[in-house]
């Protein structure tokens, strides 16, 4: 993402769309099938995956090594808010579960 796109929490998967480190897959009919952002990150091979669900659900996880050890259930725009979280955490050397610190 550039400029202040950067900055902005994504809260869809178009907003994922628009950074290169996310690849999402899309049917036939335009609609996402899943996102995918893979990553080497201290020493271990990351994968953060998303998959749409029942209406209005969208599945979250997290693979290290290819395990997984994290998973979430939510609206699209919390999933993917996570998602960045989760990788903005990893990142900067932090549990992938801390919650981002204002300021």
């Amino acid at each position: 993402m550039q400029g202040e796109r950067a900055a902005e929490t994504p809260r869809s998967v178009a907003d994922l769309a628009g950074d290169p480190g996310w690849q999402v897959r899309r049917a036939t009919t335009g609609k996402w099938i899943t996102a995918e952002a893979a990553f080497q990150q201290g020493g271990r091979n990351w994968r953060i995956g998303l998959t749409p669900g029942p209406p209005g659900v969208t599945a979250l996880i997290l693979w290290a090594d290819g395990t997984v050890v994290d998973h979430a259930r939510g609206s699209e725009s919390a999933m993917c808010a996570r998602a960045h979280r989760w990788r903005a955490n990893l990142a900067a050397h932090r549990p992938w579960h801390e919650a981002m610190r204002a300021g």
